[in-house]
């Protein structure tokens, strides 16, 4: 079968689908791009842009208080207006947005991009509902599975009851908490929490062993000394057990006491995207969410292409497969 032949369905919207969805259609394929949510996945939307955008303006903040230059340019304390700050990070979002991925679909005739939620009935049919509870089937010759990952929520008592954030709520907040505790230990835990102190939060810090547990050593030691000078507290090996929510306070029991916030925002990693796509029907096998590829990125089912946001895991397969696969970090 010629590229000019194959109907290709590109399950997510993210950089990777795009790409796939992109050079599909240049190669000469017709291409359905299914998307459940907001155009654009999760960096330009919820992930590297707007985070940066707030970090970045978390470090002018910094400077305006302190600096190398401090003897000759007298420290201000800063005026936080989050919600104009908010207003300026979502526009850069929205432009960036409908410049990278909405205005350039718009322009492709060869793909299609389909509202709703995908799930495999087999191995060459999708069924895609809509928002409104319609479905649609799409039948394919190649699918390709970009569904990206969202915050993993630990299974702390208590947690699911309060009014918790993610990494998603707290970069769409408009207000700064006065204290700030955060649950994690690694890259989005760590440069959150930062940001919120800059911006003027007391920020406490759990990790269930070190910063960076998974680096060398000497990184983690080097960023909480960093820390302890800006006013973050880091907590190491530290857990919480219980977690509730009263009189607008969030209270968490933990090996090194009760502590008390007026935010919690919970940083653990993320979670794959697969759970609702029935990979079961199309022979798809998956660990904890992650697909399970054989060391040329191929899964064992040979219309599914999954390059992908969505994590994957190496298995040694007893054969190879025609089918590969990809994985970007986010």
């Amino acid at each position: 079968m010629s590229d000019n032949d194959l109907h290709i369905a590109v399950i997510g919207s993210g950089g990777s689908a795009m790409a796939a969805a992109l050079k599909s259609a240049e190669r000469g394929a017709r291409v359905t791009l299914i998307e459940r949510g907001t155009l654009g996945g999760t960096c330009v939307n919820i992930g590297c842009v707007p985070s940066k955008i707030m970090i970045r303006a978390a470090h002018v903040a910094h400077l305006r208080r302190t600096s190398p230059f401090d003897e000759g340019i007298g420290a201000v304390e800063p005026s936080i207006d989050r919600p104009r700050l908010l207003s300026q990070q979502q526009a850069r979002v929205d432009e960036l947005r409908l410049a990278k991925y909405e205005g350039i679909l718009e322009d492709n005739p060869a793909i299609t991009v389909l509202q709703g939620e995908a799930r495999f009935t087999d191995s060459n049919t999708l069924t895609v509902t809509g928002a409104d509870g319609t479905e649609s089937e799409v039948c394919f010759d190649k699918a390709f599975i970009g569904t990206g990952a969202r915050p993993a929520i630990p299974p702390v008592p208590g947690l699911s009851d309060t009014p918790y954030w993610t990494s998603t709520t707290a970069l769409a907040s408009d207000t700064i908490p006065d204290r700030l505790t955060v649950i994690g230990a690694s890259v989005v835990a760590v440069e959150l929490a930062q940001a919120f102190a800059r911006l003027g939060s007391e920020v406490t810090i759990l990790a269930r062993s070190r910063l960076f547990s998974r680096e060398d050593p000497a990184v983690g030691e080097a960023i909480e000394t960093a820390f302890q000078a800006e006013g973050i507290k880091v907590l190491n090996n530290t857990q919480a057990s219980q977690i509730s929510y009263t009189n607008e306070e969030f209270v968490l029991a933990t090996n090194a006491g009760e502590l008390r916030a007026d935010r919690l925002l919970v940083a653990v990693g993320r979670t794959p995207n697969t759970d609702r796509l029935n990979l079961e029907a199309i022979g798809v096998e998956a660990a904890r969410g992650a697909i399970l590829v054989d060391n040329g990125m191929r899964t064992r089912c040979p219309t599914s292409m999954l390059l992908g946001t969505a994590p994957t895991s190496r298995s040694s397969f007893l054969s190879p497969l025609p089918v590969a696969v990809g994985q970007q970090s986010i």
